[in-house]
């Protein structure tokens, strides 16, 4: 029951910005829309993974590891949004590796969370013990990444990236206080 109340919430907004991307008129460029709305949903699908540990109240009802590998699969989508965005184009797309400090911080940031991904089952968290553990506090360094990828972006209004990190942090210092980390 946990895991269908994690992919029916989680979803939602995929579903949400796909029919936007299509049916609202006001969106000029859809696929635009979508990384840039992709990208919002998977930082924020990071914030809440992070959080469901504080949530007493919400953790009963959420599947913590389901909502990890859906984040994982949004962040993925953004990528696919990007690459078709671009055609498919190699030659650009590797121009925008070698010359984008965003595109690099994003890339890395995927690469680090294959691993999460790939070991997110009881039988790689048994086979892997302790090890398990240290694998997936990687998603500090995936969050961090990822707020690079977002800031270096923006070109003016910061808000919602202030927004994120005050977040960010406030989930950190109480996580603290409570597991003294």
């Amino acid at each position: 029951m946990n895991r269908f109340i994690t992919y029916s919430l989680s979803l939602f907004p995929i579903f949400f910005i796909f029919y936007q991307s299509i049916y609202n008129d006001e969106i000029i460029n859809p696929y635009s829309y979508l990384i840039i709305s992709s990208g919002y949903i998977a930082m924020s699908m990071i914030i809440i993974v992070l959080s469901v540990p504080l949530l007493f109240y919400i953790k009963n009802y959420i599947d913590r590891r389901s909502l990890g590998i859906i984040t994982f699969l949004i962040t993925l989508l953004h990528f696919f949004l990007y690459l078709t965005d671009n055609d498919l184009n190699f030659s650009s797309i590797s121009s925008d590796i070698v010359s984008r400090n965003f595109i690099q911080a994003g890339y890395v940031a995927l690469i680090l969370f294959i691993p999460l991904f790939m070991t997110s089952s009881n039988k790689a968290q048994k086979k892997l013990g302790t090890k398990w553990f240290a694998l997936h506090r990687l998603i500090y360094l995936i969050l961090v990444l990822s707020l690079l990828h977002y800031y270096l972006i923006i070109k003016a209004d910061y808000f919602l990236f202030n927004t994120y990190v005050f977040i960010i942090l406030s989930i950190l210092l109480i996580k603290k206080r409570i597991y003294k980390i």
